[in-house]
């Protein structure tokens, strides 16, 4: 049976998402990037500007800064994801390498809070939002870094398969996995070795351990991944050390974790 939806929040949904993804539209171009009637784009547009969501320059509609209220509080709602920042901001100080902490949204990865260590120049992700402070909101295709493949080790098999289903597994560089069969055997292996790694699956030249964070039930909080460039992580540098330091830092996240949760309960 289809889920029910209210077509209408997704018809203002797709706006959002085409104007941020043009980076800015007139309402001309949203004519012709959605199957959408102009006077029907109207109505979205003036409802969303009266709300805050969306701002009209000249002739360009773009993103409006209210999201930011709702993206700051998600962020800050749970006090785990504060405890995993502070993991996050040691561990990139201990290990000179960027540092990201992501969760499942939507069946993709969402970065949440990441760190730089002063030394790594390694470029961001995303090199459309390198000019920012944080690529925080950064969505990514679970199979393509080691949090994704972290977090989806921790489900079942055919769990994930839906997930492939939905998603895909569309490739990112020449060495993204987009095999199910490939796919399944990696998390099977992350599952005995208890972490994940990728080596230019998701950037050219760029290599990540990642290492799931569970809460105190045995769900699965996210994940954090080490990153840096290939030259860095090799020898056992990338597959002991690294891998070691993580996970005795997510140990000690996790305890943190459940402390702050009793606490909550005392």
């Amino acid at each position: 049976m289809a889920k029910q939806t209210a077509k209408t929040t997704e018809r203002s949904f797709s706006i959002i998402n085409t104007i941020q993804d043009l980076d800015g539209a007139t309402v001309n171009e949203l004519v012709s990037e959605l199957e959408m009637a102009k006077s029907t784009i109207h109505i979205h547009l003036r409802t969303l500007i009266e709300n805050g969501y969306i701002v009209k320059e000249g002739e360009m509609y773009h993103i409006g800064l209210r999201f930011l209220n709702h993206g700051l509080y998600a962020r800050t709602r749970k006090n785990a994801y504060t405890l995993a920042k502070n993991t996050v901001d040691q561990l990139a100080k201990q290990t000179s390498e960027e540092v990201e902490f992501v969760v499942r949204n939507n069946n993709r990865g969402i970065l949440v809070h990441e760190s730089f260590h002063p030394s790594s120049q390694y470029p961001s992700k995303e090199s459309r939002i390198s000019n920012s402070d944080t690529p925080a909101g950064s969505y990514y295709h679970l199979h393509t870094v080691a949090t994704g493949k972290a977090i989806l080790a921790e489900l079942p098999n055919n769990h994930v398969e839906e997930i492939i289903n939905e998603w895909k597994l569309p490739e990112q560089t020449g060495q993204t996995i987009t095999s199910k069969a490939a796919l399944l055997d990696e998390l099977e292996k992350i599952r005995n070795q208890g972490v994940a790694f990728t080596s230019e699956e998701y950037v050219n030249g760029l290599c990540e351990v990642g290492r799931r964070i569970k809460n105190p039930d045995g769900s699965v909080l996210g994940a954090i991944a080490i990153v840096g460039p290939k030259y860095r992580f090799s020898g056992d540098r990338f597959t002991d050390k690294l891998p070691e330091l993580l996970i005795e830092s997510v140990d000690e996240l996790e305890k943190e974790i459940e402390d702050s949760y009793m606490n909550d309960y005392l």
